[in-house]
Order: structure tokens, then sequence, then C-alpha cells
């Protein structure tokens, strides 16, 4: 009867600590959706002490690293998801994670075996998709990347963010105005928490910004109406520099990029003068 009791109490242990585990977890993930990548560690930090070997607490935990943009936590994210590998193979979350580091080194191939790996154990994982389609993009691979844009999309269409993959499709094919009309589409979806609004605005940013210096390239001289149309592109870029600047704690140093935008206007401003 002991032995039986004593049976009963490791069960109902491990089940406590089972969904103390998973209740952290989720809790790191809706803190990465909020943006709050602090918060987030603290919380898959909470799960990784009840287990160790948990792959998506492993995982969440170097993703937020990586997210925060700090070069040297790279590492730790990386040990961290080798280790989400070796304690959990069959989890997607390890392989995913190197293959996007992988992709910021450009090592191409590496990162393709791994997130293909990633596809491999799940493929019906939206952010592998997107990831595999951001190297495939990068790669002047077309097809391919819109092919997995439209899997991820159709996945997880409440996933507004998302479109933001396709608009830099179309960005990559100088269809400033398809572009701007996905990130339209998608700010009109449910998004994942801050996070998902935040990176429409930085994928529309991306947009403005590089129409105005196309528009401003193909000027022809002081009064193409082009160059008044790549002010008003610059001027929404400004703004949406400003409100990342508020609300994003990625963006620590901004000078080269505020400075960019500097030149790119007295570039256009001169080139109106001539």
């Amino acid at each position: 009867m002991r032995s039986l009791c004593l049976l009963v109490l490791a069960s109902l242990l491990l089940v406590a600590c089972g969904g103390s585990v998973s209740r952290w977890t989720a809790e790191g993930d809706r803190l990465i959706r909020d943006n709050d990548l602090v918060g987030a560690e603290e919380a898959y930090n909470k799960a990784i002490a009840v287990d160790p070997h948990h792959g998506p607490a492993l995982y969440g935990k170097g993703w937020a690293l990586y997210l925060s943009g700090h070069d040297e936590l790279k590492d730790a994210a990386r040990q961290l998801f080798q280790r989400c590998i070796d304690y959990a193979p069959d989890y997607f979350g390890g392989y995913r994670g190197m293959g996007v580091l992988l992709m910021d080194e450009g090592k191409v191939a590496l990162a393709e075996r791994m997130l293909r790996t990633a596809f491999d154990k799940d493929d019906q994982e939206p952010s592998t998709l997107v990831s595999l389609g951001q190297l495939y993009l990068a790669a002047d691979r077309y097809d391919e990347a819109e092919r997995l844009f439209q899997a991820a999309v159709a996945l997880a269409p409440q996933r507004g963010e998302f479109m933001r993959y396709m608009a830099e499709l179309e960005l990559a094919r100088g269809a400033f105005d398809a572009a701007l009309a996905w990130i339209a589409d998608g700010r009109s979806r449910p998004v994942s928490g801050k996070a998902g609004l935040l990176a429409l605005d930085e994928g529309e940013l991306r947009i403005r910004l590089e129409q105005a210096r196309i528009l401003l390239e193909r000027a022809t001289g002081p009064d193409d109406p082009g160059l008044g149309e790549a002010l008003q592109a610059l001027d929404a870029a400004d703004t949406l520099l400003q409100k990342a600047i508020q609300n994003d704690p990625r963006l620590r140093d901004v000078g080269p990029r505020q400075k960019f935008h500097n030149a790119l206007r007295k570039r256009i401003v001169e080139t109106g003068q001539l």
C-alpha cells in the first residue's frame, strides 16, 4: 500500500512539473509576441529550471536572445539551439534557430540544410516556412520563396505580420505599390501582439526608403515629379523610424540609419534645385 501511495505521489508531481514547464513556456511565447524579450527569457528560465531538457523552452530562450540584437548573445543562443537539438531531436525549433543564425552568417548551404531539417520535423510550422522563404528570397529564388510565404500565410492567417514577407518579395521585384498593399493587408488582420505590429512597420519602412532611393535614381532632372514622390516616401520612412525608436528596444544605435535618411533627403533636395 505504501509503495502504491509513493507511486501515485510521484505521478502527481510529474504531472505538476510538466504543467509548470508548459505554462512557463507558453508565458515566454506570449511575452515574445508582446516584444518583452527580458520577460520572455525569465519565463523560459523558469521552465528550464523545472526541466532542463524541455526543447520548446530551450528554443524559446535562444530565440529571445537572438531577437535582442545583441551580437554578444548570439553564442549563447547558438548553445541553446544546439541543446534543443541534442535533447529534443524531433522538435523543429533548434534546427530553425541554427538555420537562421547560419543564414545571418552567410553560410547558405548549411542554413538551408538546417531549415530543411526543421521542415522535415514539422512541415506545418509556419515560422520555418518563413525562414526558408527568406533564404530563397536572398538567393533571388523568387518563385520558391513565394510558395513558402503563401504556405505560411495559409497555415497562420491570424498572423498578419507574415504579410510582411510577401511585401518583401514584391519589394525585391521592384513593385512598390504591391508591396505596400501586402503591408496594408497585414494590418487588416490579427497579428501576434506588439512584435507583429513592429514587424509590419519595419517592413513598410524598408519599402518607403527603397522607394525614395529608386525614385531619386530615376529622376531625369529638377522638374521630375518623381522627386516630390521621393520626398513623400522619405517622410513616411522618417515617421516610421521615429515610431520604431520609441517602441523597439532593439534600436539602440540609430545613428547610422538616421544619417542615411538625412543624406538621402539632402540628395533629393539638391537634385530638385539643379
